[in-house]
């Protein structure tokens, strides 16, 4: 295949990054995933992650000046087909014009194309017979939890178990499963998305019970800023794939949480589910735009925040008073009230005006944001690193931003 067709076939993926149905006969797959299986969708399910991780690899490295091309080019790829953030978005997020956000994904392509062309660019390999496999609704399901508005609330543990308990029976014929929940009386509640964490005890306990020999025991214990549900099952003659385990722990990790699955030794499965507990530390985020919105939400719930989101600075001092945050990370580019009246509005304010506030724009008035009492100011487009940093900093003044520890997200 020459370098310009092979060009084109990227670029072409990209533009149906979330399509499984196109992905799964693109002519791509032979190229850059290796040996063809008869599971179509777990054969898109790799050709999206080896796009994704290559766009990862254009990725500036730290230090890199934020407004540099290699940022540019790296955020134009990620924000418009990892994202799926239209064009008008980019624009407004990267400050640029329609021209040259087009400059940059063009360059931001050809620099993928080269990467992808120099680790797989040899011929195709043949398709090899393989048996089918189950599909895994991993990919599909990502693809909607980029959409989802996640919505966290109070909701007591032993609710949570109850419900998919309930739901699960439905399904279950009598004397199939037997779930033995040991909780005890007093447990702090959690803080989830009760839909999504719902959901993904549902399927874990379906899981356990459809691969283990006995009773299932459940419990629950506080373990730092989580509370595990710990689950221990004898494992059965199959036992499930590591993939079985993704779409369930996907769902956990979009909370802040975590599952983890291990095997407990004498043939014995554990699979422990970390939900946060109450208690976090709230972040009111204030922009206009619902992607910004979104992103900083994964950007910090992973950390353990609790994120409050305003879209206007209208009632914007009776809502900090209400919800009392630890830092409001504010826009400035906004209609009817921006982001200057907003702040000198806080700072203004006896009620308000301690409370930490991070500046966030495409305006480069560092210097106005201090004057007019900001504690930081970062630039759009906002590395992660960098806005966590600034958080930490605030909340823990004594401690130096680039020693504190910050967890990687997982790789969703």
């Amino acid at each position: 295949m020459e370098s310009t067709e092979f060009r084109k076939l990227v670029k072409d993926a990209l533009d149906h990054l979330y399509d499984t149905a196109y992905l799964e006969v693109h002519p791509l797959l032979s190229h850059l995933t290796g040996a063809i299986t008869a599971n179509r969708a777990t054969n898109a399910q790799k050709l999206r992650s080896v796009l994704k991780e290559s766009i990862e690899i254009l990725r500036p490295p730290q230090g890199m000046p934020s407004r540099s091309p290699e940022w540019r080019s790296y955020l134009a790829l990620r924000y418009r087909y990892v994202q799926e953030m239209t064009v008008g978005q980019v624009e407004n997020e990267l400050g640029l014009s329609r021209r040259q956000l087009q400059r940059e994904i063009q360059r931001g392509l050809e620099a993928l194309a080269s990467i992808l062309w120099a680790r797989h660019g040899a011929e195709p390999t043949a398709r090899t017979p393989a048996e089918p496999a189950a599909t895994t609704p991993a990919p599909e399901l990502e693809s909607e939890l980029n959409q989802w508005e996640l919505s966290r609330h109070v909701c007591e543990v032993q609710t949570l178990i109850n419900d998919a308990l309930a739901l699960l029976s439905v399904s279950l014929a009598p004397g199939q499963a037997v779930v033995e929940v040991n909780l005890p009386n007093m447990l702090a509640p959690v803080l989830v998305d009760t839909t999504m964490a719902r959901q993904a005890l549902l399927m874990t306990i379906r899981l356990l019970i459809q691969h283990s020999s006995g009773p299932i025991n459940l419990a629950a214990v506080p373990q730092g800023k989580f509370m595990e549900i710990q689950m221990c099952a004898p494992a059965g003659p199959v036992h499930p794939a590591e993939t079985d385990w993704e779409a369930p722990r996907l769902l956990i990790r979009r909370q802040g949480g975590d599952l983890s699955v291990e095997d407990g030794g004498e043939d014995i499965w554990r699979v422990n589910v970390r939900l946060p507990m109450v208690g976090q530390t709230r972040v009111l985020v204030i922009d206009d735009n619902p992607a910004i919105l979104q992103l900083f939400e994964r950007y910090l719930t992973p950390q353990h925040y609790e994120i409050i989101k305003a879209n206007s600075g209208t009632e914007i001092l009776s809502l900090v008073k209400e919800c009392r945050p630890a830092v409001i990370i504010l826009d400035v580019m906004m209609p009817n009230l921006d982001g200057w009246q907003i702040l000198r509005s806080l700072k203004e304010n006896p009620g308000t005006d301690h409370t930490p506030v991070i500046i966030c724009s495409v305006l480069k008035e560092p210097e106005l944001a201090l004057s007019l009492g900001a504690d930081a100011y970062l630039k759009k487009p906002v590395e992660r690193l960098a806005l966590l940093a600034q958080v930490e900093r605030l909340l823990h003044p004594s401690v130096p931003a680039e020693a504190t520890p910050l967890l990687e997200p997982p790789n969703i």
